[in-house]
C-alpha cells in the first residue's frame, strides 16, 4: 500500500545572536507520521509552490508556534508563515483536503472562520489541565483527559461562528479545545499530540485524521 503525502508547517525561527531564521519542526512528530510521506513546507511561499507542485496530498498538517497577526499581545509573529499557510488553505478548501490544525494552526484555522481569540495566559501557556469532550468523535475520545497545554492566545465558546463545531472544552468550559468545520474536513486541536508520552487522545485523533478520509461535521 502507498504510504499518503501529508504535509506539514514549520515555526519560524530566529537567532539573533548569530543573525540567522530558519524554520523549525520539533522532532518528536516523527513517531507521530512514520506512517506517511512527510513534506516540511518552508516559510518561503515561492519554495513551498514548487516543491508542493504535482504532490498528491492526503492531508495537511497546521503545526505550533508563533503568534498570529492581531492576536491579542501577539509578539512571535511570522508574516511569511502567515503566507504560506493561507495559500495552503486556499488550496485545501478548494481540493477539500484533509486539514489538523495543532494549537496555533487551529487557531488559525478558527479566525479563518470568523473566530476570535483571548489572552489566556498564564492558564493555558505551559501547563496540562483538564479537557471535557462534549461531542461524539469518530475517534471516540474519553469523556475527560488530561493534554499538554502550550498556548498563550485562546478561544472562547462563547460567539463561536456557526462555520464551527465545538468538540472539547477546557475545564470550566469557557474555552474551545478542539474543534471541527461543518462543511469541510478541517480540524483543529489547541494542545500539542507531539508532546505526550506516552501518546495521549490528541494522537487517537491525529492518526484517525491522517489515516482515514472521513467526512465533514
Amino acid at each position: 500500500m502507498t504510504r499518503p503525502w501529508v504535509a506539514v508547517t514549520q515555526r519560524r525561527v530566529h537567532f539573533e545572536q548569530r543573525d540567522e531564521t530558519g524554520d523549525y519542526l520539533d522532532a518528536r512528530w516523527m513517531p507521530l507520521l512514520a506512517a506517511h510521506r512527510v513534506v516540511p513546507v518552508p516559510n518561503d511561499l515561492g519554495a513551498a509552490r514548487r516543491l508542493l507542485a504535482g504532490v498528491p496530498l492526503a492531508a495537511i498538517v497546521l503545526s505550533g508556534g508563533n503568534d498570529l497577526p492581531g492576536a491579542p499581545g501577539a509578539a512571535d509573529c511570522a508574516p511569511a508563515r502567515d503566507e504560506v499557510e493561507d495559500w495552503l488553505l486556499d488550496r485545501a478548501e478548494q481540493r477539500r483536503t484533509t486539514v489538523v490544525g495543532i494549537c496555533r494552526g487551529a487557531q488559525a484555522l478558527a479566525v479563518r472562520a470568523g473566530a476570535r481569540l483571548a489572552d489566556g495566559a498564564p492558564q493555558h501557556a505551559g501547563t496540562r489541565h483538564e479537557v471535557r469532550s462534549v461531542a461524539s468523535t469518530p475517534w471516540g475520545w474519553p469523556a475527560t483527559f488530561a493534554v499538554a497545554s502550550h498556548h498563550r492566545h485562546v478561544l472562547p465558546a462563547v460567539g463561536l461562528p456557526p462555520a464551527l463545531r465545538v468538540l472539547a472544552v477546557a475545564d470550566g468550559g469557557g474555552t474551545v479545545e478542539a474543534l471541527g468545520f461543518r462543511r469541510l474536513p478541517w480540524w483543529g486541536l489547541m494542545w500539542h499530540p507531539e508532546r505526550e508520552s506516552p501518546p495521549g487522545p490528541a494522537a487517537r485523533a491525529l492518526a484517525h485524521l491522517l489515516g482515514h478520509t472521513i467526512r465533514s461535521l
